[in-house]
């Protein structure tokens, strides 16, 4: 039986899955996306982020990356002229490389179906990890969400100039972020929370720690003090508590990578995809674009630039084959 084969199914409804597809959808590749269900959705960053700064043209959107994802898939079904391809709200839970084409399924109603594709990109991106506060992740949510808990410093340093900072982490890498928000933004004094956890600090650091005057506290966090409505407070611990207006989290990322690993692509030491510059992963013809991809900036305009490369990669391929079968006749 034939099949239906798209030339690019793009993975991951984000900013550089959406991207992929736009680009794909410009070059007149017959594309899927697939956004992923409510559950991929809860879980991804892009849902999350309500405002972004470092990015012209975003700052007076709520909720940028959903919103603007949003607008172009509106854009590109009002498109008489363009291959509207297909946009699918469902999540991709097998792989299968089959050498010409590659096997996507999904479920449907409880029922499985399966796309193919002669190209994949992937573009399923990372989730940070959450503090746990008396053995939930829950706590910290209502502060994430209002924007006194902070994860990137790229996007939103800026906003801690003026406040009382805290990093919540375990190893060096929290100590290198709040040196560099004394260095850039004028923080004199951060405290750094491990939160009961095992931590590791090179002398390196702790040395630095030292000039700048940061404080510790390795006990656990028993409770927040603030709410969601009137702000972050500060912490309490079983010895005390402290003061503080914004906190940074620096406690690593979780890497949604299934589907790279179903097919042994490569993958870095954090779980991250190592691709060409092309954008291709070690598996020919499957390609990894955004925040998945090893050694790259986690920033929306990162992203878009390696979802341009990888469809206009795919775009080149197709187009090789065309002029080869062409020149044949």
């Amino acid at each position: 039986m034939e099949h239906e084969i798209y030339d690019v199914a793009v993975v991951g409804g984000g900013g550089a899955g959406t991207m992929s597809y736009l680009r794909a959808v410009l070059n007149n590749d017959k594309s899927i996306l697939f956004l992923g269900d409510a559950l991929a959705k809860k879980k991804g960053r892009a849902l999350w982020v309500t405002d972004v700064d470092n990015i012209p043209g975003m700052h007076f959107l709520k909720k940028p990356i959903t919103a603007t994802t949003d607008t172009t898939l509106k854009w590109i079904e009002s498109q008489e002229t363009l291959s509207k391809g297909k946009v699918l709200k469902h999540t991709v839970k097998k792989i299968e490389n089959e050498g010409t084409h590659f096997r996507l399924h999904y479920e449907e109603k409880g029922v499985e179906q399966i796309v193919y594709a002669t190209y994949v990109i992937i573009a399923t991106g990372v989730m940070d990890v959450q503090p746990q506060i008396n053995g939930s992740i829950k706590p910290i949510f209502p502060f994430a969400n209002r924007g006194d808990v902070l994860y990137c410093i790229r996007c939103d340093g800026h906003k801690t100039i003026g406040k009382k900072l805290t990093v919540i982490g375990n190893n060096d890498s929290a100590i290198g972020i709040g040196a560099m928000m004394n260095e850039r933004y004028g923080h004199n004094s951060v405290d750094i929370l491990t939160n009961g956890q095992e931590y590791s600090f090179s002398q390196k650091f702790l040395d630095l720690a030292k000039t700048y005057n940061f404080t510790f506290y390795h006990e656990p966090i028993t409770d927040i003090l603030g709410s969601g409505k009137d702000g972050l407070k500060g912490y309490t611990f079983a010895q005390g508590e402290i003061e503080t207006d914004m906190t940074i989290i620096s406690l690593g990322i979780i890497v949604y990578n299934d589907l790279l690993k179903q097919l042994n692509s490569e993958l870095d030491n954090v779980g991250k995809a190592v691709v060409s510059n092309t954008f291709e992963t070690s598996v020919k013809n499957l390609f990894a674009v955004g925040d998945i991809v090893s050694g790259k900036k986690m920033q929306i305009y990162t992203g878009w630039d390696q979802a341009v490369d990888a469809a206009d990669e795919i775009n080149r391929r197709i187009r090789m084959e065309k002029r080869s079968l062409a020149t044949k006749t």
